[in-house]
């Protein structure tokens, strides 16, 4: 029996106890709580990141020009995957899921294993592009029966191009992850791409946070499906009758500057960039050349040079010019394209006839600083400023460079000695059919955002390059230098202005037999709807403009009068 002294010991014991228990659970509960609560909180949350598509491109009748698809990408562990013999495994038992070839998709894997042994390693652990879902589900599958290890999926949004080749190099492309190298994916990346969000919630429990994702904007371009289909087909057929290495043509609504549709000749297909840019043979060709290359255009800068002769009052429509079929400037010998001297001649004859040595004598007229104070005002030597990227500035050298002389302001009076984009040219023209007005062309003109809100695209003004009357001036003499020289470029029942331009082509400053050609023009002449361009680059059949660019713009005017509806200004005496 235990002594009463004994028990009281016990008893306080156990009080003891008691009372640390009392005070542990009172701690943990109400004091430490939080703590574990945040803790055991932590262990039960996860953040998911939630994906959205990438705006889509329509052109202006609503035709999808470009649309993200959802698809996924399968990443290969080379902690695990180590070897060639895993590769042999991986590849038998994956391949049929995946519905790839056995052999390329082994030889893929073991790719990547040799890369992730170099430094700096260059190729990434994806062994799979645009997998479908179904085939995702089939790989699953295949995961758990085989408990295949260091294979798995990502979800993505690809990229499609409804229309291939058709207006590729305006609309650009957009790698698989986002990375945007051409075109109006390049320049409206920002408009276009996603907002992703995150999902933050208790596992399989309950949603506790989310942040929106946000589809980019949907772009519609001022490009008319229809037209730009005919320009390409009579690009590529103009280009093989010509034996031409290259070309362009340019269709711009003469008073905003929206570009109605652009085609270059060799093109490329947005959805096999991946395989294009693979081969440095066509991987040159991932570009828009009609604002990024740069060649001399040739006479058909006279238009600028007399416009501006014109505008500070250098000259007058009546003045008349005596061509003795050569000039020579600073020891150089300038002669006309046809070699031959024609007398006293007026300015419409010098644009008829398309006379080298007359232009110089109006550029020496007007003197260098307003020469060139007027050529730039047209935008030559600048960047248009329209909304593709990759656009280059050209190169025009005037009397602020160390390097420029008067043969500079010679052979620039007549296009060459200058380098230009054909957006460049194109834009400039456009500027005397649209009263003088220098615009800056587009082709997005509108946006739709996730949120409903739609921007519509004012034309922008740039400058005035010549007064209205000038330019109305320049039009006459235009139309008529065009009807005597080249009747033939006119569509039946309307009047053309334009003006040819033929430059010589040097290839590592040698110059060669084959020339760089180019025809710009509007109508109605007088009244202007539409704006052209077209040019080649080497053609062979001939290497004069006329000769290879007057019979595709007359077809490309013809087409697109008819298109957009452009009256003729001409009464038919039929």
């Amino acid at each position: 029996m235990l002594s009463k002294r004994r028990l009281a010991t016990i008893a306080s014991v156990i009080s003891v106890l008691f009372l640390t228990a009392v005070l542990r659970t009172v701690q943990v509960q109400l004091i430490e709580f939080p703590s574990h609560a945040r803790q055991a909180s932590a262990q039960q949350i996860g953040s998911v990141d939630t994906l959205a598509p990438r705006g889509a491109i329509f052109d202006r009748n609503g035709n999808v020009l470009a649309v993200s698809n959802r698809a996924f990408v399968v990443r290969m562990d080379t902690n695990i995957v180590t070897d060639t013999l895993s590769a042999a495994t991986y590849a038998n038992i994956i391949a049929p899921a995946l519905n790839q070839p056995v052999d390329s998709l082994r030889r893929r894997i073991e790719s990547i294993i040799k890369d992730s042994h170099a430094t700096p390693r260059t190729l990434p652990n994806i062994i799979a592009y645009n997998v479908t879902p179904d085939a995702i589900t089939a790989l699953k599958e295949v995961i758990h029966v085989k408990r295949l290890a260091g294979i798995w999926e990502e979800e993505h949004w690809t990229r499609a191009y409804p229309f291939g080749p058709l207006a590729g190099p305006t609309v650009g492309f957009t790698t698989l992850f986002g990375s945007n190298f051409s075109g109006v994916e390049a320049f409206a990346n920002g408009e276009l791409a996603e907002t992703p969000g995150v999902r933050t919630g208790r596992t399989r429990i309950d949603l506790l946070d989310s942040k929106p994702t946000l589809s980019g904007a949907d772009l519609v371009l001022s490009l008319d499906i229809n037209l730009q289909s005919y320009v390409e087909r009579r690009l590529a057929q103009a280009v093989a009758q010509n034996g031409a290495k290259s070309g362009n043509i340019i269709v711009m609504e003469t008073a905003t500057g929206k570009v109605l549709a652009s085609a270059s000749w060799p093109g490329y297909d947005p959805n096999r960039v991946l395989e294009l840019a693979a081969d440095p043979d066509t991987a040159k060709w991932l570009k828009d050349p009609a604002v990024s290359d740069i060649y001399e255009p040739g006479s058909v800068m006279k238009v600028c040079t007399i416009a501006a002769a014109l505008d500070v009052g250098a000259v007058t429509p009546d003045s008349v010019f005596n061509d003795p079929g050569k000039i020579i400037v600073e020891g150089k010998t300038i002669r006309n394209s046809d070699r031959a001297a024609h007398g006293n001649v007026d300015l419409t004859t010098t644009l008829a006839k398309s006379l080298n040595v007359v232009t110089v004598q109006v550029a020496q007229k007007m003197g260098a600083q307003q020469f060139y104070r007027g050529i730039q005002a047209f935008g030559i030597g600048n960047r248009t400023g329209i909304d593709l990227g990759g656009e280059s500035a050209g190169m025009l050298r005037t009397p602020n460079d160390e390097d420029w002389s008067k043969i500079d302001l010679a052979t620039n009076s007549f296009g060459q000695g200058m380098a230009t984009t054909p957006i460049q040219v194109l834009n400039a023209v456009n500027a005397i059919a649209n009263d003088g007005l220098l615009m800056q062309p587009y082709v997005i003109q509108e946006w739709r955002g996730a949120d409903g809100q739609v921007i519509v695209k004012n034309p922008v003004q740039r400058q005035r390059a010549i007064s209205a009357q000038t330019a109305l001036t320049m039009r006459k003499m235009m139309r008529t230098a065009t009807m005597s020289a080249t009747p033939e470029v006119a569509p039946k029942g309307y009047t053309v202005a334009g003006k040819t331009g033929t430059a010589d082509w040097y290839l590592r400053g040698i110059k060669q037999e084959t020339t760089m050609v180019t025809y710009a023009g509007f109508l109605p002449a007088e009244h202007p709807r539409i704006t052209i361009l077209v040019k080649f680059d080497e053609p062979r059949s001939s290497r004069w403009a006329a000769d290879t660019t007057i019979p595709v713009f007359r077809d490309v005017a013809t087409r697109a009068v008819k298109l957009l509806g452009v009256p003729p200004d001409l009464v038919s005496s039929e």
